[in-house]
């Protein structure tokens, strides 16, 4: 459907250049280009497509690269969700993957602040809960992390891949339907936009049609 590639763009907008059908992710809010990704600060920026992108009551597959704002996160209150990309429906969140903070830890050499958290894939409920699945280990805050998220609608189910591992079992999932704007770095949930994610998203790729195996996610999504 679409595929941006954040490393090759300049200015406010990252073009669609890979698959030439998807509309422009256009920056707001201060965020920007680094030659790597779209660096977000958590606060108000993001990357918004015109949408609906995708048709949420088909199977799609969904991937990006990021990599998480440490300092920031650390900053943000136990609870936080942060939406790395996903659609909107009506008045919330038709899906998406995201970033839950969970506790905190401190780092032995440097005394500080570490956030511990989780990625989902799946739809921010407006009661804070998620519908969806949930990754096995605590999000790594070291370097980039490849994310998949997979719906396929045949088996009402969505999968989560971090790396090229699936981390969980396929969950059942009932699709919202998307009606507004496919978003990076915030999710409109509960009739507002929110969810803000400090972190630089790259390579963002989305299909039709549901990836079937880890195998064919290594061969076709890479790393």
């Amino acid at each position: 459907m679409a595929a941006w590639d954040p490393s090759a763009a300049t200015g406010t907008t990252v073009s669609d250049t890979t698959s030439g059908y998807g509309p422009a992710l256009t920056l707001s809010g201060g965020a920007s280009l680094d030659g790597t990704g779209v660096v977000l600060d958590g606060t108000d920026d993001a990357a918004t497509a015109p949408g609906p992108l995708v048709d949420d009551t088909g199977s799609f597959t969904a991937t990006t690269a990021v990599q998480l704002d440490s300092a920031a996160l650390a900053a943000k209150p136990v609870g936080y969700v942060g939406q790395v990309l996903g659609q909107r429906s009506a008045d919330g969140s038709a899906w998406g993957l995201w970033y839950e903070l969970t506790g905190t830890d401190t780092d032995p050499e440097t005394d500080s602040t570490v956030p511990v958290g989780y990625w989902h894939f799946g739809r921010l409920n407006t009661d804070g809960s998620f519908t969806g699945v949930v990754s096995d280990y605590a999000a790594d805050l070291g370097s980039a992390v490849r994310l998949t998220g997979v719906f396929d609608a045949q088996s009402g189910t969505v999968s989560l891949y971090v790396g090229d591992a699936q981390n969980g079992d396929a969950t059942a999932y009932t699709a919202a339907v998307g009606t507004g704007d496919f978003a990076v770095g915030k999710a409109y949930v509960n009739s507002a936009w929110g969810h803000y994610l400090p972190a630089t998203v790259s390579d963002i790729r989305v299909w039709a049609g549901a990836m079937a195996s880890q195998e064919q996610i290594i061969e076709t999504v890479g790393d």
